[in-house]
């Protein structure tokens, strides 16, 4: 009758549905928000998408273990010199 395992699982369950019942809560918040932006139309949505994309694109970088073969040949340079 009051098995650990029974009273963790009917725990677990417990707090399972009021997770599950906070998100849908939530998504339910969402989309109430999103129902009263306003809409835009297509044409205008993918200008301003075109135009974060050119501002937004990742500068490229040179990969860690690049970057970190460089800091150990300025350490031997150093150290030789």
């Amino acid at each position: 009758m009051f098995d650990p395992m029974t009273l963790w699982m009917q725990g677990s369950v417990f707090w399972m549905r009021i997770i599950q019942q906070q998100q849908e809560a939530y998504l339910r918040t969402l989309c109430a928000f999103a129902a009263a932006m306003p809409h835009e139309n297509a044409a205008e949505l993918a200008r301003e998408a075109e135009a974060m994309k050119q501002t937004l694109r990742p500068t490229r970088s040179k990969p860690r273990a690049v970057q970190a073969g460089k800091s150990a040949q300025a350490q031997r340079a150093m150290a030789t010199a």
